[in-house]
């Protein structure tokens, strides 16, 4: 197989759901000290929360990271499915890690709005994420699927 077709590949599978990880977890983190700066109070509890989501959102970085290497150690794959399972992976990766981010934002919005209300938003944010991760599996699971036949 032609080496450019797996570096194009791995490229892809990293760095388009790395970008929208790192999209994501940019605009959690930004969310977030925007509403430390705002309520002191809650900073502790916004932190912890921070923590978490950006940990969630990681996750579509790391299926990148499992195919472009499994792309790497790809020998007999034709080169077309070599590319397909990066852009699978990395346009779902990128989709979900900037709606985890999101979501994530968002609820620390709530939160800061109705902290009494910080445990039932918590468990949406969870579900909402949840079910947002879902694509990033889909994209997985397509992604080994081209490489593996």
């Amino acid at each position: 197989m032609d080496i450019s077709a797996m570096s194009l590949g791995a490229g892809l599978a990293v760095g388009l759901a790395g970008a929208g990880v790192a999209m994501g977890q940019g605009r959690l983190a930004g969310t977030s000290i925007e509403m430390m700066g705002k309520s002191p109070r809650m900073a502790n509890s916004l932190m912890v929360y921070t923590i978490l989501g950006v940990a969630l959102v990681e996750s579509a970085v790391i299926y990148g990271l499992v195919i472009a290497f499994q792309i790497m150690a790809t020998t007999w794959a034709a080169e077309l499915n070599v590319i397909g399972a990066g852009l699978a992976i990395g346009l779902a990766g990128f989709g979900a890690g900037y709606g985890e981010g999101y979501i994530i934002s968002a609820a620390l919005v709530a939160m800061n709005r109705n902290p009494e209300m910080k445990n039932q938003i918590l468990q949406f944010m969870v579900l909402f994420i949840a079910l947002a991760e879902t694509s990033a599996i889909y994209g997985l699971v397509i992604a080994f699927k081209l490489l593996n036949g």
